[in-house]
């Protein structure tokens, strides 16, 4: 038994031996999740795909947008003759709500925004801070600066682009 337990030492020394150095592997490289990574490429994927459906839409109705710091798009159709909107102020919005697809979500709607409470979805908030009072404008919104993956339980669902016609009254 005693030999074995030599033989054994002696031939894995030498295997040792033989191979030199063990690699130095960067376990931070292998430790990489699938899982998330997927999700991760995904999402861009949609995004990117979003954002071309977006452009399309615009390009064929022929409106002038601008595109705003959160993707946000924004054609300010008449100049408001109001006060530019401030932070903590009441504002009162009527807008008419559709899809990309153009299915009418809600034909004419009417919400009050305290601006800089981040009450309203994050994309007409920002639309807002670019409007004055008495302003007509067509927003479009990004699925992830509306009510994103989980919709708002009711008209709008999972990952839905809003196209709103509003009026800041």
């Amino acid at each position: 038994m005693q030999i074995k337990s030599i033989l054994f030492t002696t031939a894995l020394a030498a295997l040792m031996a033989a191979c030199g150095e063990p690699p130095v592997v960067d376990v931070q490289q292998q430790q990489g999740d699938p899982l998330k990574e997927n999700m991760i490429n995904a999402n861009k994927y949609f995004a990117s795909s979003e954002e071309n459906e977006i452009d399309s839409y615009i390009g064929r109705r022929g409106w002038k947008m601008q595109k705003l710091n959160n993707g946000t798009r924004l054609w300010e159709y008449q100049k408001g003759n109001g006060k530019e909107l401030q932070n903590e102020e009441c504002v009162n919005v009527e807008y008419r709500l559709e899809t990309l697809t153009g299915k009418v979500l809600y034909e004419k709607a009417e919400d009050m925004v305290i601006m800089g409470r981040g009450q309203a979805i994050a994309g007409l908030e920002t639309a807002l801070k670019s409007l004055t009072h008495g302003s007509k404008a067509k927003v479009i919104i990004p699925s992830a600066m509306a009510y994103g993956v989980v919709g708002d339980g009711d008209q709008i669902s999972t990952r839905m682009v809003l196209v709103l016609d509003l009026t800041v009254k």
